[in-house]
């Protein structure tokens, strides 16, 4: 997602440049899943609902570039769980509780290569981005309905897909210190359809343009269609937006 230590001036552009960036992307929500053609869960999320509720989290851009070429390699792995129990009449074992376990976890996989159009040393630069982008999501709900019996309800489902991706990403100075970042993305093949959009600002700082603090805003629309463990179609739309925070490593 932070593809911007492309600014930071190695000691010649025939030597590897390297980006190490950790990177926290305080995003909201909304997760549409259907099975069998009938919306099942559905709903929205704040970053600040939802905080209380992550179990694990790491997201992490590496980057290597040489000259014109590069690669690269992003990664998301979130895991969301939560429970609820809601009132479905006055009480007691006939019209009791609703009680509901959900749990979402999502593992997302950019790895390629870029090609820069422009000279390295250029104050405007412009690459060309491809690869592969794999997006594995698991939604698990186990609902247990008010009764005696307390009979339980099982909903989970969890497709993955390998896309093609492609996309382009602007760089420039506007300050010595000072640069700002724009990337533009989808991916295909798999999933039905992944947009991917970034914009931020870095400011770089230390001895040799060592490390970079960026910060910006990231929007993401992930669809994909797929089977539940008993075989039942399943859709999932998938949402994310909101800012990011990212300090890079560049040597």
């Amino acid at each position: 997602a932070l593809l911007i230590a492309g600014l930071a001036e190695a000691q010649g552009s025939e030597q590897w440049q390297w980006t190490v960036a950790p990177y926290l992307w305080a995003s909201d929500v909304s997760l549409d899943l259907t099975i069998n053609n009938h919306t099942t869960i559905g709903g929205d999320a704040a970053f600040k609902d939802i905080l209380d509720k992550v179990d694990s989290v790491f997201m992490g851009h590496f980057e290597g570039r040489k000259g014109r070429w590069g690669m690269y390699l992003d990664t998301i792995y979130l895991d969301l769980s939560d429970s609820n129990t809601v009132s479905v009449g006055p009480g007691g074992p006939i019209l009791g509780d609703l009680t509901a376990d959900a749990a979402m976890k999502m593992k997302l996989y950019d790895v390629g290569g870029l090609y820069r159009l422009r000279e390295p040393g250029d104050e405007l630069q412009f690459d060309l981005l491809g690869g592969v982008r794999y997006i594995d999501v698991d939604v698990d709900a186990l609902l247990t309905l008010p009764g005696p019996a307390m009979n339980t309800i099982d909903i989970s489902t969890g497709p993955s897909e390998t896309d093609v991706m492609l996309g382009a990403r602007l760089i420039s100075r506007f300050a010595e210190r000072w640069h700002w970042a724009v990337r533009a993305d989808l991916s295909f093949g798999g999933s039905e359809g992944t947009y991917n959009g970034l914009a931020t600002v870095g400011y770089t700082f230390g001895q040799s343009g060592l490390f970079t603090l960026t910060a910006g805003y990231r929007y993401m629309s992930i669809e994909m269609d797929g089977t539940n463990p008993r075989g039942t179609p399943t859709a999932a739309d998938i949402t994310m937006s909101g800012p990011l925070l990212g300090f890079v490593f560049n040597f």
